[in-house]
């Protein structure tokens, strides 16, 4: 019983410490930022690089 205690104690705080993390990138809007401050230029600079040999007339 002592035991079943322990581990659920244990998965309850990884589950609050989890959840707030996730509150936490939500309120600050973390995923939209990292997309427009790095990965978008990563993408810009690897699209822009390419050679187009098609031309819309």
């Amino acid at each position: 019983m002592n035991t079943a205690l322990k581990i659920g104690g244990k998965l309850g705080m990884f589950a609050l410490l989890a959840f707030v993390g996730t509150f936490g990138i939500y309120m600050f809007n973390v995923e939209n930022k990292l997309i427009y401050y790095v990965i978008r230029p990563l993408l810009n600079k690897h699209y822009d690089s390419q050679v187009r040999d098609r031309r819309i007339v």
